[in-house]
This record gives structure tokens, C-alpha cells and sequence, in this order.
């Protein structure tokens, strides 16, 4: 299962790179492999989220600095793409290249850590 979801997470990123999709669509698509990988480091320390519950996104966010040793720095970022992407969600907001980049960028920046501290 948690490699399962780290290739989905990485099936996510590779397609958030697309520069013919919209930046909605993209900046979606980064956020997804962000949760997907934040899901998998959750599982990997034996522990589950009910996705049926409100708040499931922040959990498994804040989890990361137990999970994987996130710093508080990239936590912070990570918890502003969440609330940026429920804010675009309920106002249809456009999504800028320079958010659509930031959410490219974090989600890179976290695949490498899950795979380094899940390595073997």
C-alpha cells in the first residue's frame, strides 16, 4: 500500500508538470501527491486517517514532523497550500503560475524526503 501510493504520488506530480493542463488542474494534481505521500509516511508509521472525517488533510499534515521529521518551516508551507487550495475550491478562484509553481516545488521537495526516509 504505501508503495503503491508513493508511485500514485509521483504519478500526481509527473502530471502536475504539464504545462498544456490548466494551473487549477495542476496546482490540484501537486496537492493530491502532497496528500498521497503524507498518507503513505502515516501508514508506513502504522498509523490510518478516516478520510470520512473533516480535518483529514491537516491531520495528516501535521503527522509529517513525526512521521517523517518535517521542519516546522516546510510544515507551515505545506498547511497554506491546503487552506489556499480549500479557498480556491469553494470561491473558484484562478490559480497563479507562481502558486502552481510553489505547490510543483514542495511536492518534489517531500517525495524526495518520503523516499529517502522509506529507502530499502
Amino acid at each position: 500500500m504505501i508503495r503503491r501510493l508513493i508511485e500514485a504520488a509521483q504519478s500526481s506530480l509527473q502530471d502536475a508538470k504539464l504545462k498544456t493542463i490548466s494551473n487549477e488542474s495542476r496546482f490540484d494534481l501537486a496537492y493530491k501527491a502532497i496528500m498521497q505521500m503524507s498518507k503513505a509516511a502515516l501508514q508506513a508509521k502504522g498509523y490510518r486517517v478516516l478520510t470520512s472525517k473533516p480535518g483529514h488533510h491537516q491531520l495528516m499534515l501535521q503527522a509529517l514532523p513525526l512521521t517523517i521529521g518535517l521542519d516546522k518551516t516546510r510544515l507551515i508551507l505545506l498547511d497554506q497550500l491546503r487552506k489556499q487550495r480549500n479557498a480556491i475550491d469553494y470561491s473558484g478562484d484562478l490559480v497563479s503560475d507562481a502558486l502552481t509553481s510553489e505547490a510543483i516545488t514542495q511536492a518534489e521537495s517531500l517525495l524526495t524526503l518520503i523516499k529517502d526516509r522509506f529507502r530499502g
